[in-house]
């Protein structure tokens, strides 16, 4: 059923967030990183302040976002169709 509402809330938040909040997280780990004092999370803020900053320079980043929504909205239920198909008895 491609008009669950539940997978196209999921679909809009995923998107939101890779649209709005991706360099946001880097700050979240970075003030993480200097409460903490744990190295690994230094690596995960130098991960997201990259991605966030290469990802919205991207000019084709708005078209990203939405193909990943809707590869979450039309995925799943062409997957089930397909495996479902192929576990009925002949």
């Amino acid at each position: 059923m491609l008009w669950s509402p539940r997978r196209w809330v999921i679909a809009f938040i995923v998107a939101g967030y890779l649209y709005y909040l991706l360099p946001a997280t880097a700050t979240l780990f970075y003030e993480l990183y200097h409460v903490t004092d744990f190295g690994p999370i230094y690596w995960g803020y130098s991960g997201f302040k990259a991605a966030g900053y290469y990802f919205g320079i991207w000019p084709y980043h708005l078209h990203a976002c939405l193909a990943v929504a809707g590869a979450i909205i039309i995925l799943p239920p062409l997957w089930r169709n397909l495996r479902g198909s192929q576990h009925e008895p002949s």
